[in-house]
């Protein structure tokens, strides 16, 4: 009755039957997962890969197929992730035109590579209370309550370099080479994911040193240096993806800085605006 009740769902479905009969209805057996049948589609499978699907062979369960399947994604993102990044700070703008350009396996994709930093930081800003530490903590409840809605939506100021940097590339270089909106986002999203992972760099050092001094110190600091950093990978990621002659194009990609660094600059401050807003609301 069962079997004959998933039949009529894959049918209003529109799944094929071999679909729809692949999973019986008894007890898990060896002789099951013996067969030369693919568990995912139901395709004949005498190779490891289904030829349809494309699953892997599926075998019983035990303790070293959990450990394998898992390190074997753990170790694919970790390679793929550290090859990117690894290539993103010399060559961002390269990374972003050869992934526009069709050579996709080689690169880690951008947004899952966005996600991942963004994750990162975020726990790398809980464990160090970096928000937490200010002249006035404890003494200012306005500042108290800022900080923590620094930290609730921090994952969105994370992001708005992305619309500053598309809106450089787009306003003064747009036309350049043909990219349309889609591409040129890629090329955003790239250029602000080796942003957030030169600041998790930065912010190592308050992992080890968590004195509030110390931390008071590194922010000021770092409003001075990191800035400079942020624009030279901008920089360097909108001559390399637009294919730019330094010497005979120098003034358009001094424009598209200067429209990144503007933008940025009145996105931030519309950021700490609406901060304030909430806090005093």
């Amino acid at each position: 009755m069962m079997l004959n009740i998933r039949r009529k769902i894959a049918e209003t479905l529109g799944m094929k039957a071999s679909t729809a009969t692949a999973i019986p209805d008894g007890p898990v057996s060896d002789d099951w997962f013996g067969r030369d049948v693919c568990r995912n589609c139901g395709a004949a499978t005498p190779t490891p890969y289904c030829g349809q699907c494309g699953q892997k062979a599926a075998h019983r369960f035990v303790w070293r197929d959990i450990r394998n399947e898992s390190w074997d994604r753990i170790r694919l993102f970790e390679i793929q992730s550290v090859r990117t990044l690894g290539r993103l700070f010399f060559s961002p703008g390269t990374v972003a035109r050869e992934y526009v350009l069709g050579r996709r396996a080689a690169h880690m994709h951008p947004l899952k590579l966005l996600l991942a930093l963004v994750a990162i930081l975020v726990l790398l800003l809980a464990a160090n209370q970096y928000f937490g530490h200010y002249s006035y903590a404890g003494r200012d409840v306005v500042v108290d309550r800022m900080a923590q809605r620094v930290m609730a939506f921090a994952n969105w100021s994370f992001s708005l370099g992305i619309l500053a940097i598309f809106a450089g590339g787009w306003i003064v270089l747009g036309r350049r080479l043909g990219y349309n909106v889609i591409e040129q986002a890629i090329l955003a999203i790239y250029c602000q994911s080796i942003i957030l992972a030169l600041i998790i760099i930065n912010l190592l050092p308050t992992l080890i040193w968590r004195s509030p001094e110390f931390i008071l110190w590194h922010k000021s600091a770092s409003q001075y240096y990191v800035p400079m950093f942020k624009l030279l990978i901008v920089a360097v990621a909108y001559r390399q993806f637009f294919l730019i002659e330094i010497k005979s194009d120098w003034l358009k990609l001094f424009s598209a800085c200067l429209i990144y660094a503007t933008i940025n600059w009145v996105l931030l401050r519309i950021y700490a605006f609406g901060i304030f807003w909430l806090v005093s609301r």
